[in-house]
């Protein structure tokens, strides 16, 4: 394996394939991030996307706790103790290169994705909020078309982690407890059985 493929190990975590996912990954990132780019461009007076009080500034406060939070969760995940965790997911299991995946190795690729992107993405908007006085010189923001475009890009990742975000805490709340039926033979029965054992000797 490279050096460039081990820095980018968690955005494995897209190459994971299975329906459901979809939606989170893709197709509800992409939906809210145009609904929000259609209500930005209907309000009276718009809104800051760089600089001091704006856009950028407000999702970069917020991704500078949650890349903490990720981080965490993944070391959880990777030593939380519990029958389960080391066994192949329920129903169609989300399969990585055609391998299905445990919900412990699941877990982890989806929260090291989320801390990788999240800290990607409040680095970007870092680089953005330092250059912002450069950049609106070149009046670029002022082709609204080419600003939807930038905008509509900028928050796709932003619902995307927030998708992610709750599919993961789906799976830390719910599925990580979720008590399992399991088989106990009683024991009067066994001993039962072992006499009968004994007998046919």
């Amino acid at each position: 394996m490279s050096l460039f493929a081990k820095i980018l190990t968690p955005v494995d975590y897209l190459m994971i394939s299975h329906n459901e996912k979809k939606w989170f990954d893709f197709f509800l990132p992409v939906i809210a991030a145009g609904i929000a780019v259609l209500i930005l461009n209907l309000l009276p007076k718009s809104i800051s996307i760089i600089g001091k009080d704006s856009l950028v500034s407000l999702v970069n406060g917020i991704l500078q706790i949650l890349s903490g939070f990720y981080i965490a969760s993944m070391a959880a995940v990777a030593t939380f103790q519990k029958k389960g965790m080391d066994s192949v997911m329920d129903g169609v299991p989300p399969r990585l290169r055609g391998k299905k995946l445990t919900r412990r190795r699941f877990l982890t690729y989806l929260f090291g994705y989320l801390a990788f992107i999240s800290i990607t993405l409040y680095f970007v908007g870092g680089a953005l909020q330092l250059t912002s006085s450069s950049i609106k010189e070149f009046h670029i923001f002022q082709y609204g078309w080419l600003k939807n475009i930038c905008v509509f890009i900028y928050l796709s990742f932003v619902c995307n982690i927030l998708s992610t975000t709750a599919l993961g805490m789906f799976f830390m709340i719910d599925k990580m407890h979720e008590e399992k039926a399991e088989l106990n033979i009683p024991e009067k029965n066994k001993v039962s059985n072992d006499n009968d054992d004994e007998d046919q000797r």
